[in-house]
């Protein structure tokens, strides 16, 4: 892999700047000259600013048998601490042995961030649809939407493998601190112009299920920002200037905007309340309103009721069917479906009709509950 140079002087002016930035304009031209240099970072073309001092990258040396190498009980006897993160992997071949140097590596940030390794599948879907804009090179968009797990890390590559023929391979991972800070630290201000961008729209907007996925994706992207400030930290970079925000204040806001959404439930065919009660009771424990004036959403629920009997069966059924759509009023648009049917018997049809009610309302409290919850979770911004 071609080594990408880096210096102190460009990178802590490049950050500095953004401590100064005030205005949409001057945010969006710094995320710009942020994603430039990462896209020639990534690409192996950046390029070092004339009177700077390379980092000393040693060779990798790739060795079997013979005496135990120092660096395999400590890699910073070949990669020099004042530059570099080193880790070993051992395993039995050399590709387990690389893999493994790259997860001990991942581990040692792992130790220094707060909070718990985001999956960060909202953050990728956001970046696959352009709803954030990271870059327009496909391989570099890529690597980015994989780093946001920290899964993988941007940068790293193996050094020295030593295979000792007695069936053990050993493999030194590391990454070069300022490049680690550079890119890392343009990352954070990619990401920051994204939840900028996310999170700038009217009251009208705002308040509703797009306005409050647009901030549930700012509090991911701001939880990966948090992720990405510990390994500048660790690889001995500050992080005073890069204007970091709090992934809470952005779930406190999400959490604001379903309370001024109204959703009002309208049941077809619905028996003393019973289903439209059922309903109204998930959505409020969603944090929703089910009354309110110029409802922007509703809920219209569709309900069949019908008697089943079997031959040979003393026992008469009632079947039910109900069919939910969440519709977006000003559209007319379904924007979460949910349908389900049950059946119940008894000696009488009455009785028969009570039990399917009863057995309809646990079903609504229990799936659709799950199903609502998985749904506000897993929404996207529109755009």
């Amino acid at each position: 892999m071609k080594n990408i140079m880096f210096i102190w002087a460009g990178l802590l002016f490049s950050i500095g700047i953004a401590l100064f930035a005030q205005t949409p304009a001057e945010a969006d031209a710094m995320a710009r000259d942020a994603v430039r240099r990462l896209e020639a970072a990534l690409s192996g073309n950046a390029v070092a600013p004339v009177g700077s001092q390379n980092t000393p990258v040693p060779q990798a040396q790739v060795s079997r048998g013979g005496r135990q190498p120092n660096w395999v009980n400590d890699p910073y006897n070949a990669y020099s601490r004042n530059y570099f993160i080193a880790a070993v992997g051992s395993a039995a071949s050399r590709d387990q042995a690389e893999a493994r140097a790259f997860a001990a590596l991942a581990a040692i940030f792992g130790q220094s961030i707060k909070s718990e390794f985001t999956t960060a599948t909202m953050y990728t879907e956001a970046v696959n649809r352009g709803v954030v804009n990271v870059s327009n090179v496909t391989d570099i968009r890529e690597q980015i939407s994989i780093a946001a797990s920290m899964d993988k890390l941007i940068g790293a590559q193996i050094g020295n493998v030593w295979d000792s023929r007695r069936g053990t391979v050993y493999a030194v991972a590391f990454m070069d601190k300022a490049k680690t800070i550079s890119i890392y630290s343009d990352l954070i201000l990619i990401n920051n112009r994204n939840i900028e961008l996310l999170t700038s729209m009217s009251n009208a907007q705002k308040n509703t299920f797009d306005g409050y996925a647009r901030f549930k994706l700012a509090a991911e992207i701001a939880g990966i920002n948090d992720n990405y400030a510990a390994v500048v930290s660790y690889a001995g970079g500050s992080i005073t200037s890069l204007n970091l925000k709090s992934p809470d204040s952005f779930n406190l806001e999400a959490a604001e905007i379903i309370r001024n959404i109204t959703v009002t439930v309208r049941v077809t065919n619905d028996r003393a309340n019973r289903i439209q009660d059922a309903f109204a009771g998930v959505l409020s424990s969603q944090g929703l309103r089910t009354r309110g004036n110029n409802p922007l959403y509703t809920l219209d629920v569709r309900l069949n009721e019908s008697e089943v009997t079997f031959p040979g069966n003393n026992h008469v059924f009632c079947r039910i069917e109900v069919s939910a759509n969440l519709i977006e009023n000003a559209t007319g648009v379904s924007l979460f479906p949910f349908s389900f049917n049950e059946r119940a018997g008894h000696s009488t049809y009455a009785n028969a009709q009570t039990a399917a009610f009863a057995g309809a309302e646990k079903i609504i409290m229990d799936r659709y509950s799950a199903a609502l919850r998985d749904y506000l979770t897993s929404l996207i911004p529109i755009n």
